[in-house]
């Protein structure tokens, strides 16, 4: 039997200031819940959430709301319930220097945006390809030589993980307002280096995505919050899902394979009220 450790994968818990809604959801809430079946699991020996840990009901204009001093003291409060180590990953709706504060980073070589955490015989790499409090995001030039760098002098596997969808999902809507912008500039890179890649992981689409494309693993974590109705296409994506709210464990193997353990949230409604 091959042995396996252990990672909490979570997205988009888009915690707001105290007593407040976002949009007519209680994701302070749906975060709590996440944090309770957190504690009931034994397998995690890390936590790694993909982006907007937090976000603020005070702006409106969800195009430009970015997370406050208040969102971040709830979501560490709330967070240090849980005895793992945790990895960040700043989504277009989180400050990076709050977050920063407030989860303390354990990334090492930083460089560009590109980032890279040892966890039982893999690394994880950290790809930053925010542009602000937009949907789209963007891997400046700086990345992606980083970004080859790095998968050049892994010998064994990686796993790629982003706030943003690093490749093409099959729905217009997400290739062209909800991912990174330049992933024809990616694909190459990744084809080139596809027998390191154990998979590629990003949140922001608040929807459960698996598969593979072009021969790469990939996978799209769902908010532990609130779902987005975006398949089949729809003209607006604040349009609230149905779909299950939840995490993702992922056990990492000590021969560079991964399995996926997924955990919907019980309680946790995706629609606003």
């Amino acid at each position: 039997m091959i042995e396996r450790k252990y990672i909490a994968l979570v997205s988009d818990q888009h915690v707001t200031e105290p007593a407040t809604k976002l949009v007519g959801r209680d994701t302070n809430a749906a975060v709590q819940k996440l944090v309770e079946a957190l504690k009931q699991e034994t397998l995690p020996e890390l936590f790694l959430s993909l982006g907007d840990v937090a976000d603020t009901a005070k702006n409106p204009n969800r195009f430009e709301a970015t997370a406050t001093e208040e969102s971040y003291r709830l979501v560490q409060d709330m967070l240090s319930e849980l005895s793992l180590p945790k990895l960040t990953v700043a989504g277009n709706h989180d400050h990076p220097q709050l977050l920063d504060e407030a989860f303390p980073s354990l990334w090492h070589d930083a460089r560009h945006g590109v980032a890279r955490f040892p966890f039982h015989g893999v690394e994880i790499v950290r790809v930053d390809a925010r542009t602000g409090p937009e949907a789209t995001g963007f891997v400046s030039r700086e990345a992606l030589k980083e970004l080859e760098r790095v998968l050049e002098s892994i010998a064994t596997k990686a796993i790629l993980v982003c706030h943003y969808p690093l490749v093409g999902m099959d729905n217009g809507f997400i290739d062209s307002d909800l991912s990174v912008t330049n992933r024809d500039q990616l694909a190459p890179l990744f084809y080139r280096y596809k027998d390191k890649i154990a998979g590629i992981y990003s949140g922001h689409l608040h929807e459960w995505i698996a598969g593979s494309q072009g021969g790469l693993p990939v996978t799209s974590v769902p908010s532990s919050s609130f779902g987005f109705k975006i398949e089949p296409m729809t003209s607006q994506m604040e349009v609230s899902s149905s779909a299950p709210c939840g995490y993702l464990l992922l056990g990492v193997g000590e021969d560079g394979s991964v399995l996926s353990r997924y955990r919907f949230l019980k309680g946790v409604t995706a629609k606003a009220e």
